[in-house]
């Protein structure tokens, strides 16, 4: 619990200039938490299931749920349409220690065509924030310290919107999106009143084909907020008709990262990342393990090929 305390004590500190968010290594795989201009990209509907354990062997450690669903609104007798509407849904619960929170989001999405196969998307993420904080798992040399004592309970509830621009075809993405932007105000943790931090995420990547049946697509994510340094991963993956990938990351002052994805069953896809600790965490924990299911029913346009017109980002 000494690992669990440091981590309380970190967070508490840094919700002054900071709110923490989630950290994905396969953020390709799932765009869509990142960025709500992402809803309705695909030709069908779109289901992701995803579970990350960080720092194993850490007590206290973040772990981090996720489901999301999104898709395009179509009109009735129109396969084909320039312009079109996402809508999704996604939901996260994430905990480090005693500390930890759970959101729930509804997205919006318009989608327009600028030239053939090229598209630009604006979307919104709309919904709340449940921050809490379990006392019975906070152990304290001082048992009646005000900053414990008087959270009573530290549930709460508040409203929070996320934009997001895309940018998209069938070989390459680039976006940037907003969350926090209402720098909301926390009063229940702690002896005093803290503001959550604007966070905004830029993200691009380009699918270069290699031979007839393999392409590599080198990609990254930028994190920024301030008063934080810079955070960024470089990603590189190789894939196999998109049924097979392999990949490497690298995350500045945290990690290197090692990816594999798999297409089974027609509809599923599977993909998995074992993150390898650079920073000084790895004298104490076992890095981190990242479980991402995808589910898409999506129907081919021509029924003898297996791989449906979609955007590179699956």
């Amino acid at each position: 619990m000494k690992a669990a305390g440091t981590i309380l004590l970190c967070l508490t500190g840094t919700l002054a200039s900071a709110q923490q968010i989630a950290q994905y290594t396969q953020y390709v795989f799932n765009h869509f938490s990142v960025n709500p201009a992402v809803a309705g990209s695909k030709d069908c509907m779109d289901i992701r299931l995803g579970y990350r354990q960080q720092w194993v062997g850490f007590e206290g450690a973040p772990t981090t749920a996720w489901a999301s669903l999104h898709a395009t609104i179509k009109a009735k007798n129109k396969p084909y349409q320039a312009n079109k509407h996402g809508v999704g849904v996604f939901v996260e619960a994430d905990d480090t220690g005693p500390l930890g929170y759970t959101h729930f989001y509804l997205a919006y999405a318009y989608h327009m065509q600028v030239a053939r196969g090229y598209f630009v998307s604006a979307g919104l993420f709309g919904g709340l924030k449940q921050l809490k904080l379990d006392q019975g798992q906070v152990t304290l040399a001082n048992y009646d310290d005000p900053a414990i004592a008087d959270a009573a309970g530290s549930s709460l509830v508040y409203p929070e919107i996320s934009p997001g621009i895309w940018a998209y075809s069938n070989n390459f993405w680039v976006g940037i999106a907003g969350s926090g932007l209402l720098n909301n105000r926390v009063d229940d943790i702690g002896i005093e009143t803290r503001a959550t931090s604007r966070h905004f995420s830029l993200s691009g990547g380009y699918r270069m084909k290699v031979g007839r049946n393999t392409a590599f697509t080198p990609s990254t994510l930028i994190k920024l907020s301030p008063g934080s340094p810079v955070a960024f991963d470089l990603n590189a993956m190789l894939d196999w008709k998109r049924r097979y990938g392999l990949g490497v990351s690298y995350r500045n002052q945290d990690a290197i990262a090692f990816m594999g994805k798999v297409s089974f069953l027609k509809y599923f896809s599977l993909g998995y990342s074992y993150d390898i600790t650079t920073s000084r965490l790895r004298v104490s924990s076992s890095n981190t393990h990242e479980v991402v299911l995808a589910i898409t029913p999506c129907t081919p346009v021509d029924p003898s090929k297996r791989i449906v017109s979609c955007p590179i980002f699956e």
